[in-house]
């Protein structure tokens, strides 16, 4: 246990007095998490409560997975309280993996605890394992600095006092306790793309090229962590003379002192840009190419702007860009008319914009394609780039749009197909859309025209995927 307490000193994770709510499911992780943590209450005074999060996934056995965990509480004198909720329903319902939505749900379950408590901290149980995983995930998927930082020891109210000890030396701590723990059986199956890691690629790179390959790379992780933390000071420091907050709220960049930085401060100040403008959200549906935009902006002439998500306007002006939050508020009883442009769709994209990344190509059409059309998902279309006519973007609804519903080329509002589909009225205005002019290719998540649909005659098709991004956000 010393190594954990050494870790909750390293990182001030506990305080005397404060209230802490642990995450535990009953695997070897999260008792390992409890057993310690009631046992640091010897060490530093602490309130300590225990939550169980039920996902109605696996029946019996997650009820004794409850059972177990709640009998563990009661043998350590700490409180404890159950959440229960219908993870697949919840999964279907925001259109997410269940493994997404479980996480989702998890942490939601853990927030609404920590306010009715009043607690400071929120434990969870990630450990060195998780950390490579995490870190490799994000390399695969293209995650920038921050995301190859993995998971961090402390973020905002969340504490993770086993990160630096992997998962063998967990399973030797409760042995040594004679302390048992719950398995859960879907952590054992390949059916999740984090679980192919966990099961096949870390013990892979274990065994065949360093036994040592976890440890190295949660070390890495921290490494890069302490990087990503030195330069968001740095561009703390540069921020105080290169951008101005106005009155009205809106914020100017100054060029003379963004260009005296290197590359890399020039995207921080960047977004501090954004976040400044926008309250705090600036960076959160803001992608690479954004970023390349707004750096591009600042090479090009004065009275050139770009739009960036959530309503944010930049403007090359004199010296400087300016940057407002202008998205209008829409007036009640009255159709949205003008939807927000996201981006233009090109060949060959690859890119993460409001939390999704869009990956596209256009390929010569080959009987394969009509196979694998059968087998598309709600993330991944092929449409005929044959009768694409004007520039395609992907936005969001406009009053004019519509889908064509058969191969006679009948026309339905796209209104009135949301409406059919039952999709709640405030959903409708965030649907991303696959437009070209008024006409719906894709109504993303849904349906696509049927004169967007690849057909034997088809001579170019257009692939593209948009699926949700995760990789910046820690587990």
């Amino acid at each position: 246990m010393n190594r954990i307490y050494q870790t909750i000193c390293q990182y001030h994770m506990i305080s005397p007095g404060d209230r802490v709510i642990a995450g535990v499911s009953g695997g070897a992780d999260s008792v390992c998490l409890l057993r310690a943590l009631a046992g640091y209450r010897e060490q530093v005074p602490f309130t300590l409560f225990v939550v169980h999060v039920e996902h109605g996934i696996r029946g019996a056995e997650s009820l004794a997975d409850a059972a177990f965990v709640k009998g563990l509480c009661e043998a350590l004198a700490v409180p404890f309280y159950m959440e229960a909720v219908d993870v697949t329903a919840y999964a279907r319902e925001h259109r997410m993996t269940v493994e997404e939505a479980g996480r989702s749900v998890r942490y939601d379950c853990f927030e609404k605890l920590r306010k009715e408590l009043g607690a400071e901290k929120i434990a969870v149980a990630h450990n060195q394992n998780d950390q490579a995983e995490t870190v490799l995930w994000n390399l695969v998927r293209g995650s920038g600095l921050k995301g190859l930082g993995g998971i961090r020891p402390v973020r905002d109210r969340i504490i993770r006092p086993l990160l630096f000890l992997g998962r063998p030396e967990i399973e030797k701590i409760l042995k040594d306790l004679g302390q048992p723990w719950r398995t859960d059986r879907t952590n054992l199956e390949n059916d999740y793309t984090r679980n192919r890691l966990r099961r096949e690629i870390l013990p892979q790179l274990e065994k065949n090229l360093n036994h040592q390959a976890l440890q190295h790379i949660a070390q890495a992780a921290i490494r890069l962590q302490e990087a990503q933390q030195y330069i968001e000071k740095q561009a703390e420091k540069s921020a105080r003379g290169s951008i101005e907050i106005r009155k009205d709220g809106s914020v100017r960049l100054l060029l003379d002192a963004y260009e005296c930085q290197e590359e890399l401060l020039q995207k921080e100040l960047l977004k501090r840009a954004l976040e400044e403008v926008s309250g705090g959200n600036g960076t959160k549906d803001i992608g690479s190419v954004h970023l390349q935009q707004l750096a591009e902006l600042a090479e090009k002439d004065c009275g050139r702007e770009t739009q960036l998500p959530g309503g944010i306007r930049a403007v090359r002006e004199k010296g400087c860009i300016h940057f407002w939050k202008c998205a209008a508020p829409r007036q009640k009883g009255k159709e949205k008319n003008t939807g927000d442009e996201i981006c233009s769709v090109e060949p060959g994209m690859d890119a993460v914009l409001e939390g999704r990344r869009i990956k596209t190509a256009v390929l010569e059409n080959s009987p394969r394609f009509l196979s694998e059309i059968q087998q598309e998902n709600k993330c991944t279309k092929w449409i005929s780039y044959d009768t694409i006519y004007s520039n395609v973007c992907l936005r969001t609804r406009r009053s004019g749009d519509y889908l064509i519903v058969n191969a006679q080329g009948g026309r339905k509002k796209l209104k009135d197909y949301l409406i059919d589909q039952k999709i709640p009225k405030e959903e409708r205005e965030k649907l991303w859309l696959l437009a070209d002019g008024s006409h719906i290719l894709w109504v993303v998540g849904w349906r696509i025209s049927e004169a967007a649909k690849v057909k034997q005659d088809t001579r170019k098709v257009l692939k593209i995927q948009i699926e949700e991004e995760d990789h910046e956000r820690e587990d």
